[in-house]
């Protein structure tokens, strides 16, 4: 886990970036599947991958069949090579029977290279590999024709909306599910329930980091407005206490108290991880992303739904190391927001995107516990 806060503060001995003293893990195992010590939720691991529409499973059962067809169609090419060489293979063990039966007497006949020659250009040689040549194409126009369907510009439309998030589907004619997946395993930002289409249209298209911080200040009440038109449609008691913090938290960005808001939406964002991730190993893969390294594996293995939910909550936990001399940065960080309090870290643009983080995962585990039923 991230030691993130000075040598030299009380530390809380419930902050998972808080150094620990060595020694074995408690014991977890006992806990109820599926339920966290505090009685919250915890949904059943690969719970949400069974729900995604799963792009391999897909096309796999879209290729299946075609590879039995092309396996019916495509010729026995070692067969009719053999036919084909076949004369000239007898010709040539005749041609090594003579140099061997004369080899005591060192006398070796020249090779008839002509001989050797003839099978392949005699006319039979040349029907048989034009019949090859024929039965070839005649498989890639049938594959072809085969896959039409699955190319077809209409059934790739529909895919990629079917792998959109909900707010995005409208926009799937000018936003593929790649690029979203691209764009959160490399910012802080959701893309998932929030924003509205053409904001996040704006956030794709913006050239670096600096653009678009230039998007959440731009698209700052906008922004607010569409996090609470999700906040205040969930409504499942699984998380009615995170929910109220984080419409506390609205209350206080719309009285202008960005940075009150900004600690609060903080803390519900680690109280809702925990509800996720009791287990503190499991959860340290979420709450331990160190500079320049590769999604994690358990992120990685997530359905599409999944992982564009956690993938902006564990880039907003990069590795800060105040004792270590790391500066505070400007855009949103979690750890800097606890560890390093500071007028870089605390603003209106950070506030607005902790608040997505918040309120992403507050719908996204909405969605879950009613489909969980």
């Amino acid at each position: 886990m991230i030691e993130d806060g000075d040598d030299d503060h009380e530390v809380d001995p419930d902050d998972d970036d808080a150094p620990q003293a060595e020694g074995p893990e408690p014991d977890e195992s006992s806990e109820d599947e599926g339920v966290a010590r505090d009685g919250g939720f915890r949904m059943p691991a690969g719970f949400a991958q069974s729900l995604l529409p799963n792009l391999d499973d897909f096309l796999a059962s879209i290729v299946a069949p075609l590879q039995e067809r092309m396996r019916s169609l495509m010729p026995d090419y070692s067969a009719l090579a053999r036919e084909a060489l076949a004369p000239m293979n007898e010709r040539l063990q005749e041609q090594m029977a003579s140099i061997v039966a004369s080899v005591p007497t060192f006398s070796v006949p020249p090779l008839d290279l002509p001989a050797l020659q003839a099978p392949v250009l005699n006319p039979a040689t040349q029907e048989m590999f034009k019949r090859i040549s024929e039965q070839h194409a005649r498989t890639v126009e049938g594959l072809r024709k085969s896959l039409g369907p699955l190319f077809d510009p209409e059934a790739l439309r529909g895919l990629n909306r079917a792998l959109l998030p909900p707010n995005l589907k409208e926009h799937a004619d000018e936003i593929r599910a790649s690029d979203v997946h691209e764009f959160v395993e490399q910012e802080g930002i959701p893309l998932y329930l929030v924003p509205r289409g053409r904001t996040a249209l704006r956030l794709l298209r913006a050239k670096d980091r600096a653009g678009r911080r230039r998007v959440l200040g731009d698209c700052y009440e906008s922004l607010l407005e569409d996090c609470a038109a999700v906040l205040e449609r969930a409504d499942h008691e699984a998380i009615s206490d995170e929910l109220s913090f984080a419409l506390d938290g609205l209350g206080a960005m719309r009285a202008g108290h960005a940075r009150s808001a900004q600690a609060m939406f903080t803390v519900t964002l680690d109280t809702l991880i925990y509800r996720f991730y009791p287990d503190r190993k499991a959860r340290g893969v979420i709450t331990n992303r160190k500079r320049g390294a590769d999604v994690p594996e358990a992120i990685d293995e997530m359905g599409v739904r999944e992982a564009f939910v956690w993938l902006p909550i564990w880039n907003a936990h990069e590795e800060f190391w105040k004792h270590k001399g790391d500066k505070v940065p400007r855009y949103y960080s979690r750890h800097a927001s606890v560890h390093g309090v500071s007028s870089r870290q605390f603003s209106k643009r950070n506030c607005i995107q902790v608040l997505m983080l918040v309120t992403s995962l507050i719908g996204y585990a909405d969605r879950v516990a009613r489909e969980s039923g």
